[in-house]
């Protein structure tokens, strides 16, 4: 009996021990996650990231930010490191990169950080951690003139994108109008649609008046369409005195198209032009007063006395080129080119002779060469049919080519 009561207290004590081990919860074993990214600017794997967007980097859990430097934080092309500075913003937890150069457009970038990148913890970041973006496919529109809020006359030009010149593939849409509201929404007649990177005003801007402009692009390849700002230039008023003066020409040439080397018609007393010539003039601007404004041009060209009244046979008409040329040494099939966009004005019979040339367009040009706007180079003559007409070097002053201009003076 002594010995069965011994047998069920130790029983009862295995039991109990056994108990109590089960319902004890196990020591916690300690671990530390390393920082995750959380989102990113651009978002990762997006196709079309503007190319001055910010780029940065967000983490679940805050960084060392004395390990957040360019020397474990990479931004590359094609497997090359492009030079950036980086920064760390402790409250978004953020890592900014800032690339000391311009992106490429259409390009695939990879932001890429090294595992010596640490959380505030100490704990590295594993390998591997980075995102990629591709680049979009249009820059944003500078605008090169006029000025905003500048003071100009009623045929000024527009200008943007700088000095590059056109791109086959770049389409630019041209707004203008007295209703800033209208061209921000992009509500107003398309005034230009073309490669051209600047305007030349078909209709005289209203005196007096606050012009507002912009400008949108179109990548046809893409079809990305891009909407620049809005700038706005103010018109002379309509009290402005109105003045005039005659301009000549500065120099001349013409070239025979079928052949590369024949004579140049540039000190000659005849300028050739027509289907077979490549004809031109640069202007001489000196007599136009230095700060006015360009109210309207009527350009005089007269036929040789021999060719009187060949006008319905002939049409002459200016274009502006796409591209100068130096007088004498013009070359027949070559510069200058026509710019295809470029009519100027259509001559209108003045006399037996004589060919006038006038239009708020043809004023417009010769005001941005005046004023040395760029991409506008000279003027081009051109004809339905071959003829001659007096170069500047003919006896009569009053039948060489010249441009009657009328102006205000700035205020």
């Amino acid at each position: 009996m002594r010995r069965l009561l011994l047998a069920i207290a130790i029983l009862s004590a295995v039991l109990a021990g056994c108990s109590k081990h089960a319902s004890e919860p196990s020591a916690p074993a300690i671990t530390s996650l390393a920082p995750a990214l959380l989102a990113t600017q651009p978002t990762a794997r997006t196709a079309s990231a503007a190319y001055d967007s910010e780029i940065w980097a967000q983490f679940d859990r805050a960084l060392d930010g004395r390990t957040v430097t360019p020397l474990n934080v990479f931004l590359k092309l094609d497997g090359q490191r492009i030079t950036i500075t980086v920064s760390y913003d402790v409250t978004t937890r953020r890592v900014f990169l800032h690339p000391t150069s311009v992106l490429a457009l259409q390009r695939t970038y990879t932001v890429e950080f090294s595992p010596n990148v640490r959380g505030l913890d100490g704990t590295p970041l594993p390998p591997g951690v980075f995102f990629q973006f591709t680049t979009n496919s249009l820059r944003r529109i500078l605008y090169d003139y006029p000025a905003e809020q500048a003071l100009e006359g009623p045929v000024s030009s527009l200008g943007w994108g700088g000095t590059k010149g056109p791109d086959g593939n770049i389409f630019y849409e041209v707004y203008a109008s007295s209703d800033s509201l209208a061209v921000v929404r992009r509500a107003t007649p398309i005034l230009q649609r073309s490669v051209f990177t600047r305007y030349l005003t078909n209709t005289a801007w209203p005196l007096g008046t606050r012009i507002w402009w912009a400008v949108t692009s179109e990548n046809l390849t893409t079809h990305e369409r891009m909407d620049g700002d809005i700038h706005s230039f103010q018109v002379l008023d309509a009290s402005t005195p109105l003045e005039s003066v005659v301009i000549k020409a500065q120099d001349h040439g013409s070239n025979f198209v079928r052949a590369a080397a024949t004579t140049q018609f540039c000190a000659s007393l005849i300028l050739p032009a027509g289907p077979l010539w490549n004809a031109g003039i640069h202007w001489n601007y000196g007599p136009l007063p230095a700060n006015i404004r360009i109210a309207s041009a009527t350009m005089q060209i007269s036929f040789t006395s021999i060719l009187a009244n060949t006008f319905n046979g002939t049409k002459p008409s200016v274009w502006q080129a796409q591209n100068d040329w130096v007088a004498c040494i013009m070359r027949g099939g070559g510069a200058p080119f026509v710019e295809q966009s470029g009519l100027l004005a259509s001559a209108v019979q003045a006399d037996s002779i004589r060919n006038d040339f006038a239009s708020d367009r043809l004023s417009s040009f010769l005001e941005a060469q005046y004023r040395h706007r760029t991409l506008l180079s000279g003027t081009l003559i051109r004809a339905i049919g071959d003829t001659n007409f007096n170069s500047p070097f003919f006896a009569d002053p009053t039948k060489v080519p010249q441009v009657l201009v009328s102006f205000y003076r700035l205020p």
